[in-house]
């Protein structure tokens, strides 16, 4: 049975590392721009965002309509006794000359509600952009995580392979054997583990983009980055503000709308008959012009006028509320992506340290001036430097990303 288990522990790590690398090999190359690309294409949120726009523009559209005349064709006809020949038909256009500007002032409102609207649609765009580099440097972090476990596997393989070598000669004590067999089973367990997060990795980044199957994601350069006030004037202007500040222009047209209604009105009308009943037959036209001007509405205009001044001050409220949030989500990223940088440098140096010391314990081992203990502890320490190593990069690089998107960026692919 033990000679079984030695081995399965020498076999496993070769075989294993074999497999990971056919894997990678049949896995679908795939580049951040086109996830995102297919993520656009695939997003349901966005279609609705974008066709709530073309709602707005309806309703801009419907509203322009009022300064054009209306014309309709009208007809009627009386069924009674004795009533033949008493019906008519004829044309009726219409028209009003004057609504107290309240149409004028309404289309300007429609068109930055709209306006504001496709600004909100282009954030929504750079959202998602963010949430696929989320889900793309998972999924490639995890994936690299996995070829550092599958190699110190292999280094364990080889390890134990030279303690039996040791052992059967009488330089090694068996405890050494079953101590890095140990290490083996542990190391094979946080693979296993990491293979799950591969595969929801992969499935996260599948229900953004539509791709179904092995993913590569390819290595992300680690960004740099300008001054944090040079990030911050751009993030004053991004989508969303810009967006806030239309919604705010359309709320305070609404208020001047809702004042207008104290303005008088004046519509005209005229009809053209075809036909007539016999008491007008000798008309065959009238003309109309009407004068209105609100005298007493019990209180409904200057209702009106509170409830919209009352959303305008909201929107105000508003705006501010965003720029307040776009500047803290400049600072929060520049400030994750300097300290990243600066851990990244730093286990830069770490690793190479850690390569060093795991090459000298293994040496100073073959002539008995350290324990394997001290070689396990040392492999170890290699281990997880090249973890949070790559740990590092890959926060790196998502926090150039999120200061890019916090920025206001990226650009429309």
């Amino acid at each position: 049975m033990k000679i079984a288990l030695l081995a399965f522990c020498a076999a496993f790590a070769p075989a294993a590392l074999m497999a990971q690398t056919a894997s990678t090999a049949a896995a679908r190359a795939v580049t951040l721009d086109e996830a995102y690309r297919l993520a656009l294409a695939k997003s349901e949120a966005l279609a609705q965002s974008a066709e709530g726009v073309k709602e707005l523009a309806a309703a801009r559209r419907r509203i322009r309509a009022a300064f054009l005349p209306a014309l309709y064709g009208e007809a009627s006809a009386v069924s009674a006794e004795k009533s033949a020949g008493k019906g008519q038909a004829g044309l009726n256009l219409s028209y009003d000359l004057f609504s107290g500007m309240r149409d004028y002032i309404s289309i300007r409102a429609a068109g930055r509600r709209t306006q504001a609207a496709e600004l909100a649609l282009a954030r929504a765009r750079q959202d998602l952009y963010l949430n696929t580099a989320q889900a793309y440097i998972s999924l490639s972090n995890v994936r690299q995580e996995l070829a550092i476990r599958q190699g110190q596997l292999s280094v364990w393989a080889d390890r134990i392979k030279e303690l039996q070598r040791r052992e059967s000669v009488g330089r090694s004590r068996k405890s050494e054997v079953v101590a890095a067999q140990a290490q083996l089973a542990q190391d094979d367990s946080a693979l296993q583990n990491a293979k799950g997060r591969e595969d929801f990795a992969r499935l996260e980044l599948g229900f953004l983009t539509g791709l179904e199957g092995e993913l590569a994601p390819e290595l992300l350069p680690v960004p740099g980055h300008s001054t944090r006030e040079a990030y911050q004037l751009k993030a004053q202007k991004r989508f969303d503000v810009e967006a806030a500040r239309k919604t705010l222009e359309a709320a305070r047209f609404d208020v001047d709308a809702e004042k207008h209604l104290r303005w008088p009105s004046v519509s005209a009308g005229a009809n053209y008959y075809f036909a007539r009943p016999a008491a007008n037959k000798n008309t065959d036209w009238d003309a109309t012009v009407g004068l209105s001007l609100p005298l007493f509405t019990g209180g409904f205009i200057g209702a009106s006028v509170d409830q919209a001044e009352a959303r305008a001050r909201s929107a105000e409220f508003a705006l501010a509320f965003v720029v307040r949030q776009a500047l803290t989500d400049v600072k929060e990223a520049y400030s994750l992506l300097h300290h990243s940088a600066a851990t990244l440098e730093s286990l830069t140096k770490a690793l190479a340290l850690a390569e060093e010391n795991a090459k000298m314990q293994s040496r100073d081992y073959t002539y008995s001036l350290v324990t394997n203990l001290d070689v396990l502890n040392a492999q170890n320490t290699l281990l997880q430097t090249k973890l949070n190593l790559e740990q590092a990069r890959a926060q790196a690089c998502l926090a150039g990303i999120q200061l890019d998107v916090a920025a206001g960026g990226p650009e429309a692919p």
